[in-house]
């Protein structure tokens, strides 16, 4: 097993705009927020870079007497030091955040590089064609009950192949 590393793409806060609200800001920085998901509170402390940006959005929406529901997550931002986006409140995201996993295996071909991830039950992310084939012919038609067993197999059809899975942990 591998541990999980978040490349901070971004694509799973995007739908959660609504589902991640203030509901009341105690300073320039903190925030009580409610994850609407679990209906747990946190408290948001958000990175000193964004802190201003985030307390005018709030203040423009509380002085409108109205809090625009927002498609992506109001605490994802543009990453100021480079490429992507970066959580402006990732040391305190929500547990339903800390606990989330984009892919639940990386495959790595033989020269040892990340080829594929797998996604959900058993959906395949690849550009490698004879993986893609593979995971067609051999990986789908697996059934997906136990899912050690389903994986124990998937591994060993991956390893006859010449490709190598890391779970993620």
């Amino acid at each position: 097993m591998v541990a999980f590393e978040c490349d901070r793409c971004g694509k799973c806060c995007v739908s959660l705009g609504s589902l991640i609200t203030i509901e009341r800001q105690l300073n320039d920085r903190d925030y009580y927020c409610r994850c609407k998901i679990d209906n747990s509170v946190f408290l948001g402390h958000v990175d000193p870079a964004y802190c201003e940006e985030i307390a005018d959005e709030f203040d423009a929406e509380t002085a409108a007497h109205s809090i625009q529901e927002k498609k992506t997550c109001r605490f994802l931002r543009k990453n100021r030091q480079g490429e992507g986006t970066l959580c402006a409140v990732y040391s305190t995201r929500p547990k339903i955040c800390r606990d989330f996993r984009c892919y639940r295996m990386l495959i790595r071909n033989h020269e040892g590089s990340v080829c594929g991830k797998v996604i959900g039950k058993n959906t395949l992310r690849t550009e490698d064609a004879a993986l893609e084939n593979l995971w067609k012919e051999q990986v789908i038609v697996i059934p997906y009950g136990d899912t050690a067993a389903w994986t124990e197999k998937v591994v060993g059809i991956l390893s006859e192949h010449d490709y190598h899975a890391d779970t993620v942990e």
